[in-house]
């Protein structure tokens, strides 16, 4: 054959240059093509001999595919989520160049204190990096014209919001520049969620009459699924048509904040030079309008990437569970070699009669990755399966921290992910256990001799299980920390007794707010079961609407004579007479709210002890009076116990109750304490409501046990997700050191018979073997728990009310891993009870 080609190379060389080009080229190619059919037909024998093992040991492939398949599913599962809402842009037209604008008063710790219409127009005109600057700000209206009046969240923006998003209406229009002008024809744009939620997904909706704000509203447009930002809205309208935003005070008053301001960068500015802009802008306003920034607060101006706000409360939770999903896929990955290199001991037969014939010891290991490769790609189809299946779940519970949730899917880019996840699985684990077929002689195996290579083995399987049990005891850690804060926070003192209580929001339309509540209060109070009812500006746990700090002054607070620092504003809240016996809030001193404290009568305020402690940590506050507005003076009637308003995992702040009948609502919440607090109730209430007031809005009607439920939801679904891959974590740690243990049993048959036949017992025998799992234990308790201190601090964003390194936590999921490693080791061990000496000794 040599000859044949040195032949053909002469000749080709005396035909001339292209010739022996021609020559060199067709020879090239004709090498790679026979290598690329060789190593074809060399795969494909590899792959139908994998499949031929997987059909004869299914038990194998199955526990395999299963293991496998959990784990490279949760991982896919993981990476939608991820990369749809921390890696990829938000899904608009230079989103990621869309920053929010944030006025900071860092002398009293104001981190976002809103704009008002004067600095809008100041920042707009003024500024040199901006590309264009929108504002945005939440609003409540009542929306007439439908079934029946409904209360809708609405979104006030400048007409070219949407325009600088590069968002098109799903059907319609967006708005025009026109729209935003006075006198302009009100217009409104549907969101797709209340689009869907309310009109049954009907495009006819467009061009349609509604009224609002006692005007005729013309819905223009509905917007696509899209995730919605700052806040979740149905509808949206332009400044003009928002009857507080075009007020004489917003317009002219440079205090009136209540605006959220983003921006685009123009091209080629990076945020560093927007924020230098901005700021002097900041200074410039500071110097002109000093009594409206007072140098003592501070003011500058903050820039922050839309990205990032929207991702903020989500990013640590998906950071622990990847790293969780992480550690199940290497745990997952080392039972698997575990199982392989066991399943190579029982091959050494096979693999040396492999060898006399020929095979050398590359093409061994190139057999064993590709069976590998077959058992990881058939763990990733069953993972896909498990990721597809799991979506909506991941959705529902992403809902809870994000808008950007709507962006998840299952798209092209999972698949591959998924694809390539299995193959670097596939070979891990059919690599790792052949690494030793590359050193190992042909034949080291003699009868009734364990050769060094089983000694090898063992020692290389022990390391398996020490890694699993390493990896096992972080998950444990990690979801015992997650299941302790649920439990605390489930335990924790709120301040008021759920059980019981009905809740609802009302909202008026009119200007009989006073005799519309007092009415309803009255009628409710007379339904059958109804033990009290009360009203409030806002109730715990509920975030629809929120009451805002408000600086008041004090009279003969011992905390000021005595100079200590002045104490957070606190937040100011309207109730009516027996609302805090019907929220289940104690009264600590003093008296509750009566009928008597009306408009006419001396003006009085209930606040709470933690205010109390503030101002007169030494004495009652009953009788000492504040001031929310300059000469105005409020007595305190009242101290009340300490009510977790903003989150069961947030401590008491300052407040201050006052009475509706001194300050008109147009909404309020309402609580009903009643042993039922079942449908029929909310029923009668929304009878009564209407009764009263055809165009009364009630809304979000819910026992206050789910208002407290709904608000644990997201706690308690992360604690679960960490729990599941810790239950599979330790199942999987199980089957893998019963595995290990039942091998050992059988590789040690003869050393075993020989010890039984010489006086030892089956106990000794047992007790000499377990030595060997607590070694292995110890070491992968200690790399856990050492793992698991490292770790536990990432968890601080998600865990509550205990410490990162909880001391309760590591030595219940120590005691825990002890246990399920002592039984599943102990099962297999028993076979030597029934093991016959003289049975042994002759087999072997």
């Amino acid at each position: 054959m040599r000859t044949l080609f040195r032949d053909q190379q002469r000749d080709a060389r005396d035909a001339g240059r292209f010739a022996y080009l021609r020559f060199f080229v067709n020879t090239t190619c004709g090498l790679i093509a026979t290598a690329f059919r060789e190593h074809r037909e060399i795969l494909f024998q590899d792959a139908d001999y994998a499949l031929r093992l997987m059909r004869r040991d299914l038990s194998f492939t199955i526990a395999v595919i299963a293991i496998l398949g959990m784990a490279i599913g949760a991982s896919t599962t993981a990476f939608i989520a991820a990369n749809a809402i921390l890696i990829q842009p938000l899904p608009f037209s230079g989103g990621n160049h869309l920053i929010h604008l944030q006025q900071r008063q860092p002398g009293v710790g104001v981190e976002n204190m809103g704009f008002s219409v004067k600095e809008i127009e100041d920042y707009r005109s003024q500024n040199h990096t901006l590309d264009a600057l929108v504002e945005f700000h939440e609003m409540t209206f009542s929306l007439l014209g439908g079934r029946e009046p409904v209360r809708v969240d609405t979104g006030v923006v400048s007409a070219n919001f949407f325009r600088i998003l590069g968002v098109t209406p799903l059907y319609g229009r967006s708005f025009m520049d026109e729209d935003d002008t006075p006198n302009a024809r009100p217009v409104l744009i549907l969101s797709y969620n209340f689009w869907k939620k309310s009109f049954g997904g009907d495009p006819n909706v467009v061009g349609q009459k509604y009224s609002m704000n006692d005007k005729e509203h013309v819905v223009v447009g509905i917007l696509p699924p899209i995730p919605q930002f700052p806040s979740e809205v149905d509808v949206y309208m332009p400044t003009v048509a928002c009857p507080t935003r075009s007020g004489e005070h917003a317009m002219h008053e440079r205090q009136w904040h209540m605006m959220n301001v983003y921006a685009t960068l123009k091209p080629g500015v990076t945020l560093a030079e927007a924020q230098t802009d901005l700021n002097q802008i900041a200074k410039r306003l500071q110097v002109a309008y000093p009594d409206d920034y007072p140098i003592a607060k501070g003011y500058e101006i903050g820039l922050r990437p839309v990205h990032e706000e929207l991702s903020h409360d989500i990013r640590p939770v998906l950071i622990v569970l990847s790293a969780a999903v992480g550690l199940l896929l290497l745990l997952a990955c080392t039972n698997v070699t575990g199982i392989m290199v066991s399943r190579m001991l029982a091959r050494t037969r096979e693999l040396a009669v492999r060898t006399i014939l020929g095979a050398g010891r590359n093409r061994i290991l190139r057999a064993m990755i590709t069976e590998g490769i077959m058992l990881a790609i058939f763990g990733g189809l069953a993972g896909l399966i498990f990721a597809y299946g799991s979506l909506g779940l991941l959705v529902s519970f992403t809902a809870k921290f994000t808008s950007l949730a709507s962006q998840l899917s299952f798209t092209q880019g999972a698949i591959v992910f998924c694809l390539l996840l299995s193959l670097a699985c596939g070979v891990v684990i059919g690599m790792a256990p052949s690494i030793g077929v590359r050193f190992m002689p042909p034949f080291t195996m003699e009868r009734g001799n364990v050769s060094v290579s089983g000694r090898i083995s063992s020692k290389t399987r022990g390391a398996l299980v020490a890694a699993q049990l390493a990896f096992c005891v972080i998950l444990l850690v990690g979801a015992g920390l997650a299941l302790r804060t649920v439990l605390h926070l489930e335990r924790v003192d709120a301040g008021f007794q759920p059980s019981g209580v009905l809740t609802s929001r009302i909202y008026i339309l009119n200007g009989t707010h006073q005799e519309f509540f007092k009415q309803l209060l009255q009628r409710i109070r007379r339904l059958p079961g109804v033990e009290s009812a009360g009203l409030a500006s806002t109730i715990p746990l509920h975030d629809a609407v929120s009451d805002g700090p408000v600086p008041i002054e004090v009279r003969d607070a011992e905390a000021i004579q005595r100079n200590e620092t002045r104490p957070n504003p606190p937040v100011i809240r309207i109730v009516t007479p027996d609302y805090f016996r019907t929220l289940g809030a104690r009264i600590l001193a003093g008296r509750d709210f009566s009928e008597q404290d009306t408009k006419e009568a001396t003006p009085v305020v209930i606040v709470n002890q933690h205010l109390a402690s503030h101002y007169w940590p030494n004495g009652s506050a009953v009788g000492k009076q504040i001031a929310v507005s300059p000469d105005k003076w409020l007595s305190i009637v009242g101290v009340v116990s300490d009510v977790r308003h903003v989150g069961l995992d947030q401590d008491p702040s300052d407040e201050v109750y006052g009475s509706l009948a001194e300050s008109s609502q147009a909404a309020m919440s309402l609580v009903i304490r009643s042993p039922q607090t079942s449908p029929d109730l909310g029923a009668q209430l929304r009878w009564i409501a209407h009764d009263i007031d055809p165009k009364a809005v009630v809304a979000d009607v819910r026992p206050m046990m789910q208002v407290r439920s709904d608000w644990l939801a997201s706690r308690r679904m992360t604690a679960m997700f960490l729990s599941v891959f810790a239950v599979i974590a330790l199942c999987i740690t199980a089957s893998g050191i019963s595995g290990m243990m039942a091998l050992t049993v059988g590789e040690r048959k003869h050393e075993i018979g020989v010890r039984l036949a010489v006086g030892a017992t089956p106990g000794t025998v047992i007790l000499s073997m377990m030595k060997q799992v607590l070694v292995l234990m110890m070491i992968g308790l200690g790399t856990g728990f050492g793992g698991a201190w490292m770790m536990s601090t990432s968890m601080s964003h998600i865990i509550s009310g205990i410490a990162p390194r909880d001391a309760i936590t590591f030595a219940v999921s120590s005691a825990l891993l002890i246990a399920v490693t002592m039984a599943s080791s102990f099962v297999p061990l028993t076979r030597i009870a029934k093991l016959d000496p003289v049975v042994l000794l002759k087999a072997e």
